[in-house]
């Protein structure tokens, strides 16, 4: 009987940042219905002292490079803007190395024109989330990153710590480093398209309370589409996304966290589709295509436990599941048919769950 998964995975955890807006003063000026502040100039509106920075600032903040406004780059803003503000971004191009400390809600503008671009300056990332309190939470959407090539940043996103959400953005990494780069903190990318790093997304969370979602993405043409570092012990939920076109594998996990593979599309990767590798434990793989790749659907080189269920792996040119002798994860009720590498099944193998 083959299974029916679904394309679309509803979000485990979302949590926005819940920012008040406050307007300015009578004497603010105003742009699109949004008051605007010069540069340095002081504000009847103030910022919390809950993330970082305690200094006042406005609460709304217009950024246009080719506008009338006294903002033209996203770093002045950011570093006037009151904690728990919103900047909004007008189209254009963006030529900056932008570095978050504080609570705040960067919004790309979604009405006409070529929309925002962010292109960083050679060896250095496009955004950087350093805040010093672990309780910061920064929210952008709707904005294009793009860092240089062969750029020696970090990665062209680098989230240290914090809660952190990017949504509805377009990343292009350096070639030769992670598009994205998580290494601490609590982190939400949702809708997003993520491609050209050595990774698109490279999580190293050392921190067993660090939790990543990576939800409804696409992630493509990457070196390796979502790698779980081996030092990570975060508990990471990838999930409805559609993972293609890397040259090597989809997923490879080696962290102690958990690893949460469900709902995705897997496909036409030159590696295996996905990898458990090394320390990977409490993996669950249920509800995924795995499909078109040119290595195994799903290998298990190494060690793990967790189950495999519930998947269609289909036409991959190795095996449908690889596990070396001697591993037992749970392998029970996929659909596996036409990958190159399989024997025909036997009776073991069918009671087992690993094949029909």
């Amino acid at each position: 009987m083959r299974l029916t998964t679904s394309n679309h995975f509803a979000p485990i955890a979302a949590g926005l940042l819940a920012a008040s807006i406050v307007t300015g003063g009578a004497n603010a000026q105003s742009l699109g219905g949004f008051p605007i502040h010069e540069p340095g100039a002081p504000s009847s509106s103030s910022g919390s002292t809950s993330g970082g920075s305690s200094k006042k600032g406005p609460m709304q903040i217009i950024v246009d490079a080719n506008g009338p406004g006294p903002y033209k780059t996203i770093s002045q803003a950011i570093d006037d803007v009151a904690e728990g503000g919103v900047i909004y971004v007008m189209h254009g191009r963006y030529n900056e190395s932008i570095t978050l400390d504080k609570s705040i809600f960067i919004q790309g503008d979604r009405g006409p024109g070529s929309g925002v671009e962010i292109s960083a300056p050679m060896n250095a990332p496009c955004l950087r989330f350093s805040p010093e309190q672990g309780t910061t939470h920064a929210v952008v959407a709707n904005v294009q990153f793009k860092a240089r090539i062969n750029s020696s940043a970090n990665a062209c996103i680098d989230v240290d710590q914090g809660v952190f959400t990017l949504k509805e953005s377009d990343v292009l990494g350096s070639g030769i480093r992670p598009a994205v780069r998580i290494s601490g903190g609590t982190v939400m990318l949702e809708k997003n398209r993520i491609s050209a790093g050595s990774e698109g997304v490279f999580v190293a969370q050392p921190h067993s309370l660090s939790q990543s979602f990576i939800i409804d993405n696409k992630i493509l043409q990457n070196k390796v589409g979502v790698d779980i570092a081996s030092g990570s012990r975060a508990d990471v939920v990838i999930a409805g996304n559609e993972i293609f076109d890397n040259l090597d594998s989809g997923v490879k996990s080696s962290g102690y966290g958990a690893a949460k593979l469900i709902g995705n599309k897997i496909r036409n990767n030159q590696g295996a589709g996905v990898i458990l590798d090394k320390y990977a434990e409490l993996s669950l793989i249920r509800y995924n295509e795995i499909a078109q790749n040119q290595g195994d659907g799903v290998a298990i080189p190494f060690g793990a436990n967790g189950a495999i269920e519930d998947n269609d792996i289909v036409g991959n040119e190795g095996l449908s599941i690889f596990i070396r002798e001697g591993l037992e994860p749970k392998v029970t009720n996929n659909f596996i048919e036409n990958n190159g590498g399989d024997r025909p099944c036997s009776k073991r193998d069918r009671r087992k769950g690993r094949c029909k």
